[in-house]
């Protein structure tokens, strides 16, 4: 059979609407998973060289017409508050996480603002424990205005017509609940550019209940649980070897992201720190290659990577994969002392 540019069209919705439990059920990613601390765990607020951090994500996925395509936005701010006492050694954290993620003719979207907070506690001078919580809430929704139905095809003509009723009675098109979340991480650190962190994150702790209609059975959001290890090494006095990987698995989901940068230093001036970061990754579970590059200025962080697909599927979507963009910026406040210690690690 010669599958045409239309009917592959209708062969992905058709395949989309079989999956739909699967697609109800997952959770937005990023190639570049590390510039998006707080969706990796909440533990990590406010665990940074630094006291006040802004990170942004941008994702989009599929440039080709005919098939569904994704946007994903995120945001963060963290930052630590400092303890009164400059001779208590714990360090309470907190931060504020956006995300926004829409997919295919239907809009199906999904929003959600939450607080995180953490505790950050050295064991000794290179070592830190943290544990961390997330409160938020979310909408999720779609739009009725681009979709077509069994009931509009006419036998006619063989086609589908937009103008025939729809046969379907949709008495909800969104739904708002509340999201749990918490994670433990471990942050070995050595100097500012040799350390280590790892630890899990769990999110939807509540299961939320994702179902649009009261006559349909339970769906709920299955929780998440995300694996994160992110070493870095200092190799020269202009090199640093950066490595990543994330382990996440979320009801029959499963994902695994490994890759890694060479991070060339082009000035270490204090005042003009500028580095060059290169390097490449692979999402095991559906076969993508993602060459990234980035750029630090100072206090900004700047990052692209684009996903290559590599599995058959590429015959589908033209070999076209998924751009993604990435900002942080991090500030340091100067503090007086001894009103105010700050961690010796970070």
């Amino acid at each position: 059979m010669i599958v045409t540019k239309l009917n592959l069209k209708y062969l992905v919705y058709v395949s989309v609407m079989f999956c739909s439990n699967f697609i109800i059920a997952q959770d937005i990613h990023h190639s570049q998973f590390y510039t998006s601390p707080l969706n990796a765990n909440p533990a990590l607020t406010g665990i940074f060289n630094g006291d006040m951090r802004f990170a942004g994500n941008y994702r989009s996925q599929w440039f080709v017409d005919d098939l569904v395509k994704y946007l994903t936005v995120t945001g963060s701010y963290d930052m630590k508050f400092f303890p009164k006492r400059w001779d208590r050694k714990g360090m309470w954290n907190g931060g504020i996480l956006f995300n926004y993620d829409q997919a295919g003719d239907s809009k199906l979207s999904l929003g959600h603002l939450g607080i995180t907070a953490s505790y950050a506690y050295p064991l000794n001078t290179h070592n830190v424990i943290s544990i961390g919580g997330l409160i938020g809430g979310s909408q999720r929704k779609f739009s009725q205005d681009k979709l077509v139905w069994g009931d509009q095809f006419n036998p006619a003509t063989s086609q589908v017509d937009p103008n025939l009723p729809s046969g379907e009675n949709f008495s909800n098109t969104s739904r708002s609940f509340l999201d749990l979340g918490a994670g433990i991480n471990y942050r070995w650190q050595k100097s500012k550019r040799t350390k280590l962190d790892l630890g899990v994150g769990v999110y939807h702790l509540n299961k939320p209940e994702q179902k649009f209609f009261t006559q349909s059975a339970s769906m709920v959001l299955p929780m998440r649980m995300n694996f994160n290890l992110t070493p870095s090494f200092k190799l020269t006095e202009r090199l640093d070897l950066l490595l990543h990987a994330q382990h996440q698995i979320q009801g029959p989901y499963v994902e695994t992201v490994l890759g890694g940068y060479g991070k060339v230093y082009l000035s270490t001036n204090t005042y003009k720190n500028y580095a060059l970061l290169l390097g490449l990754a692979a999402r095991l579970s559906d076969a993508h290659l993602i060459p990234k590059i980035a750029l630090e200025m100072n206090r900004w962080y700047a990052g692209f990577s684009y996903d290559i697909t590599t599995s058959p599927w590429k015959k589908a979507n033209n070999q076209r994969g998924g751009p993604e963009f990435s900002l942080m910026y991090t500030i340091t406040k100067a503090r007086p002392l001894p009103q105010l210690k700050s961690c010796p690690i970070f």
